[in-house]
């Protein structure tokens, strides 16, 4: 795991390199009118805090969809989470799979890899593909999604829990309302807003963190703005993210977690 970790950051840093040829271009930065600093309910992750000051080697495991399986949100979390706790080594293993859903965690069996036992940060990543799902059952959903929690906390009592709120998609069925779109082509599906609406709920009633990623992307219609500009940061089908809006997501993420262990004094 420290030899991929080492690969990551090499391939990150030539990347780097690579951008200083061009112009610099400064990159959104939203603010999420859900979450202060994005992140609601920071204390929920005290424990992960406690661990990045205990200079021991930190570990966080994440389970998602494509978004997680792409790397590209993955790697540059924790290399910036790595360049800010350059004393404490972090490893992070990601599970993501290709139009998973918050069932593939149900299904998993067993949760946690040999090597993963015991995670200081489990950040559940799912969403997406339930918003474009029509036929949802919203409670069902809920009640699977606070099973996972009581679960994880079951197997693993001291991990910190982070849901990632679903971010901002769309589909290009028509019916759309963002400026710009002078088809009105590209609009989010609606069962996406009630999916998120029940992360964000679950979150704050079970006392886990909710990032708010929509939000942190800029709210409604930013599926479609990102996907605008010689930079893209989303690719056309306006769910899915380039190597440079993956690498901004990640860094965003980072960011904010920063931010509120700073708040708390390093505690």
């Amino acid at each position: 795991m420290i030899r991929a970790v080492a690969l990551v950051f090499g391939l990150a840093l030539a990347g780097s390199a690579a951008a200083q040829e061009r112009p610099y271009v400064a990159l959104p930065s939203p603010v999420s009118a859900t979450c202060p600093g994005g992140l609601c309910q920071p204390e929920a992750l005290a424990e992960f805090f406690a661990a990045l000051n205990q200079r021991r080697p930190i570990g966080i495991v994440q389970f998602g969809d494509s978004h997680t399986a792409a790397g590209d949100i993955g790697r540059s979390f924790l290399w910036r989470m790595q360049s800010r706790f350059e004393t404490t080594p972090l490893r992070m293993s990601t599970h993501g799979v290709v139009g998973a859903t918050l069932n593939g965690l149900v299904a998993r069996e067993p949760l946690f890899d040999a090597g993963e036992e015991g995670p200081d940060l489990v950040i559940i990543a799912y969403g997406t593909n339930e918003g474009f799902d029509e036929l949802l059952d919203p409670r069902a959903y809920e009640r699977s999604l606070r099973q996972q929690i009581v679960r994880i906390r079951q197997e693993t009592p001291a991990s910190s829990i982070l849901i990632l709120g679903a971010p901002e998609a769309m589909r290009g069925d028509g019916g759309g309302r963002c400026a710009g779109d002078l088809d009105q082509r590209w609009k989010a599906p609606d069962m996406l807003g009630v999916v998120r609406d029940v992360q964000h709920r679950v979150a704050a009633q079970e006392g886990v963190a909710f990032w708010d990623w929509k939000g942190r992307m800029g709210g409604d219609c930013s599926a479609f703005a990102l996907t605008q500009g010689d930079a893209p940061l989303m690719r056309g089908d306006h769910v899915h993210f380039t190597f440079a809006g993956g690498d901004w997501i990640g860094s965003l993420l980072a960011a904010d977690i920063i931010a509120a262990y700073d708040r708390r004094g390093g505690r």
